[in-house]
C-alpha cells in the first residue's frame, strides 16, 4: 500500500497534467480557425502561439537543443521525486513535474509548445502556470522551514521550558 504523500503527489500531478492537455486541445480547437495576430494583445487575452523555444521563445532556432533541455528537466525532477523519503515538498515538486512534462509533451508530438493564455510578457500556458505554482511552493516551504522554532519540532509528550530550547 502506498503512503499518503505518494498518494499526493500522484494525484497532484496526474490532474495538473490532465488539465494542461485539456486546455491545450481547447485552445487548438477554438483559436485555430482564428487569422494570427502581429500587433500585440492587450494585457491580458487568449489566443495561439507555437513557441518553438524554450521561456519566452529564447532558443527558437535550436529546436534540438530545446527538447534536450526539456528531456534533462524532466528527467531531473523525475529523480528527485524518486529520491525524496518524505515527500514533504510533494505538492510544489509534483506542480514542477507536471508543467515540465506537459511541455514536453508538446514538444515531443508536435515540436513546439502551445501557449494560448497572452499576459504583459508574453504568451504562456497552463503547464507554465504550474511551474510557477510548483517553485513558489517549494519556495514557501524552504522559507517556512527556517522560521521553525525549537517548539515545532518537539514531540507532544516532551516538556521544554524556554531555557532547555537548543540555540
Amino acid at each position: 500500500m502506498r503512503d499518503e504523500p505518494a498518494k499526493r503527489f500522484s494525484s497532484v500531478f496526474i490532474v495538473a497534467w490532465a488539465l494542461d492537455r485539456a486546455a491545450k486541445r481547447w485552445a487548438l480547437s477554438h483559436f485555430a480557425s482564428l487569422p494570427y495576430r502581429k500587433e500585440t494583445p492587450a494585457f491580458l487575452s487568449l489566443g495561439l502561439y507555437f513557441n518553438r523555444g524554450i521561456s519566452f521563445s529564447l532558443l527558437e532556432d535550436h529546436p534540438y537543443l530545446s527538447l534536450t533541455m526539456a528531456l534533462t528537466t524532466v528527467g531531473f525532477l523525475g529523480l528527485l521525486c524518486a529520491k525524496s523519503k518524505t515527500l514533504r515538498s510533494a505538492p510544489g515538486i509534483a506542480f514542477l513535474w507536471a508543467g515540465a512534462t506537459g511541455n514536453l509533451t508538446d514538444r515531443l508530438w508536435y515540436g513546439y509548445v502551445i501557449d494560448w493564455i497572452y499576459v504583459f510578457i508574453g504568451y504562456i500556458n497552463l503547464a507554465d502556470i504550474w511551474l510557477c505554482v510548483g517553485g513558489a511552493a517549494i519556495l514557501f516551504r524552504y522559507l517556512k522551514k527556517g522560521r521553525e522554532t525549537p517548539v515545532d519540532n518537539v514531540s507532544e509528550n516532551q516538556d521544554f521550558a524556554p531555557g532547555d530550547w537548543p540555540r
